[in-house]
């Protein structure tokens, strides 16, 4: 038979179980936030501030890229400077501009304006070491960007453009900081 003393440890020790769940939850997802904080910041924190010059193919010829992530308004936006130019193609160079957000869980979404004269919508998901863009709209062109940072000191961009429901890579490109 159970006494008064035992009920009274029995409420305590649920009570402070309560507690103890409540406290262990709040600290995990705060360990969770944490986390996205980091993987994105890892990313933009990693590849701003520099400027990249890159070397790879691009429309089944040889060429040079550049490119320069920076912080921009306070800190709330990314800014993307982009341009590539075929070896074979000397007089075009092609240029482009986009800002990203990054959102409170690990998605981003922007914008692009290229020297053709498009810009169209750009989303996508940011982890520690990656950025995957989709990007473009069924009226213009659609496809994707894979920017993956290697060794911490590289920066590896392959492109695809959606074709007849296939994603086609048309680019590729390594690039090293040179600042």
């Amino acid at each position: 038979m159970k006494t008064g003393a035992d009920i009274n440890l029995f409420i305590v020790s649920k009570t402070e179980n309560n507690k103890i769940m409540k406290r262990t939850g709040s600290f995990l997802l705060i360990c969770f936030i944490g986390l996205q904080t980091i993987f994105a910041q890892g990313f933009f924190g990693k590849v701003s501030g520099h400027l990249w010059e890159g070397t790879g193919e691009l429309l089944g010829s040889e060429a040079t890229f550049h490119m320069e992530w920076k912080q921009i308004l306070d800190g709330k936006f990314y800014q993307l400077s982009f341009q590539n130019q075929r070896k074979d193609s000397k007089e075009f160079i092609f240029k482009a501009m986009s800002v990203y957000k990054k959102n409170d869980d690990n998605m981003v979404s922007g914008t692009w304006f290229d020297s053709r004269g498009f810009s169209f919508p750009l989303k996508g998901e940011v982890s520690y070491d990656k950025l995957i863009i989709f990007w473009g709209s069924p009226e213009l062109e659609e496809g994707k960007t894979i920017y993956t940072i290697k060794n911490d000191s590289a920066i590896s961009v392959e492109d695809f453009i959606l074709k007849d429901g296939e994603l086609i890579k048309f680019g590729n490109a390594e690039y090293a900081p040179n600042d």
